[in-house]
């Protein structure tokens, strides 16, 4: 059983991965690479607010949704021989991969259910710095890596595992990540300071003008 939890938190790990490097750093340098419907994804969030219309259109008839879907598809298929050895290992890969489409597309249709329940990725779309807060279903790699920048603090996450505690478990959860990550912890806070200041002074993101 200990299969589960180790896929979710590699399934994790492959989502801020892919999303930093696959979706926004290769697509900038490769325009012509299949990937950079992910930018037109960014720009059609930005300009309404965080929604996505996209997310209501058939995998077939919309190139984003169809990227997202293949590749979730695909990651299911590489790891299912893995049943044999790893059944909960496998059923967590199934469980991740089904958790990121779920989470991801309601979030992109409902806002306010965003705002609520996956601060860390609205923060990903409506900073001024979007080349942040990679992870989409649980903020975890980004607290790991430093990654995690918080924009609007009355509605971020309160620790970073991203779930509703109680306060007895979260205090403590919340002294214990600092410990083990100092220097995570460090470039979080600052990350945090940077976009207050930015917000403050008027800062905006610039859209990719060619993807509309």
């Amino acid at each position: 059983m200990l299969g589960f939890p180790v896929a979710l938190l590699g399934v994790n790990a492959f989502e801020w991965y892919a999303h930093k490097v696959w979706l926004h750093e290769f697509p900038r340098k490769h325009r012509n690479s299949p990937f950079f419907t992910h930018i037109r994804h960014h720009k059609r969030a930005r300009l309404n607010g965080f929604e996505d219309e996209g997310y209501t259109q058939s995998m077939w008839k919309d190139q984003e949704m169809f990227n997202e879907k293949a590749a979730l598809i695909g990651l299911c298929v590489v790891f299912t021989p893995t049943v044999v050895v790893a059944p909960f290992f496998t059923i967590g890969v199934y469980y991740g991969a089904w958790q990121y489409w779920h989470k991801h597309s309601k979030a992109h249709l409902d806002p306010e259910w965003a705002k609520a329940n996956l601060p860390w990725h609205y923060d990903h779309h409506m900073n001024t710095n979007q080349d942040a807060n990679w992870c989409v279903t649980r903020p975890w790699f980004d607290y790991i890596m430093g990654t995690r920048v918080i924009g609007e603090a009355d509605i971020a996450e309160t620790n970073p595992l991203g779930m509703d505690l109680p306060q007895w478990l979260e205090k403590p959860v919340n002294r214990v990540a600092r410990r083990l990550l100092p220097r995570a912890f460090a470039r979080l806070d600052s990350n945090a300071r940077d976009e207050s200041s930015r917000q403050k002074s008027g800062a905006v993101v610039a859209i990719e003008a060619d993807c509309a």
